[in-house]
């Protein structure tokens, strides 16, 4: 598979407008109001502010994460995982609540149209990627990432720690009856791809979302990985 080729004026970041109908009556919101503000209000007119920072920040505290769950893994086994899978999950909750607080949605949108918007909000606003949205059907729409902060550091394995955080968003939207769709991974670009490739698909209320069992097994699968690890030490 090629992998991503930059520039491109494909797609679009937080502040693009997306051509379907109704998507200009469409607000995105922020979670962490205050602490948006502020970082607004420090960097404005300042030509010393060079945001490539940002991204180094971000890195330094995703690489922590996953260093995190990498530990508790090998010392704690599968208690370990329960314990931070816990962790990030209450932080992609808490950032879903904060964006769709914020965020404005047309009330006679159909549902289809709805879950791709707010897709599109948590692509390019809580994860600050570059997203090339569609939608497919009354019951299916999709999405590629064309560039997203973590690509050129996490392994497609590593990506599992952003399962978690999306597992927390998603219980975030159940809440506020608007969760009812899953998503499932068809291309990556940690994996070669030319971009990382998404189905979202609706799903009936009842049972366990799709998401949170493939991150089960992608936890079982770590925990097989150590323990060959450890037999070959």
């Amino acid at each position: 598979m090629s992998k991503p080729v930059y520039p491109t004026q494909e797609g679009l970041w937080s502040e693009g407008k997306r051509t379907d109908a109704g998507y200009d009556k469409v607000r995105l919101g922020m979670p962490y109001p205050a602490a948006v503000a502020s970082f607004r209000r420090a960097t404005r007119e300042r030509d010393d502010f060079d945001s490539a920072t940002l991204l180094v920040w971000g890195t330094m505290q995703a690489t922590a994460v996953l260093n995190i769950l990498k530990a508790a893994e090998e010392s704690f086994g599968e208690a370990g995982q329960v314990m931070v899978r816990r962790a990030i999950n209450a932080a992609g909750y808490e950032a879903m609540k904060g964006f769709m607080e914020g965020s404005e949605f047309p009330e006679d949108m159909n549902e289809i149209d709805l879950i791709s918007f707010i897709v599109t909000g948590l692509n390019t606003v809580l994860y600050a990627s570059l997203e090339r949205p569609r939608v497919v059907s009354d019951s299916r729409c999709e999405f590629d990432i064309l560039w997203c902060p973590h690509q050129d550091r996490y392994s497609a394995f590593d990506c599992r720690v952003q399962r978690y955080f999306v597992e927390g968003m998603f219980n975030a939207l159940e809440e506020l009856g608007k969760g009812a769709f899953t998503a499932r991974v068809e291309e990556l670009i940690p994996r070669g791809g030319a971009c990382c490739r998404f189905v979202v698909e609706k799903i009936g209320q009842a049972g366990r979302n799709p998401w949170h069992e493939y991150s089960d097994t992608l936890e079982r699968r770590a925990l097989e990985k150590q323990r060959r690890e450890e037999e070959r030490r």
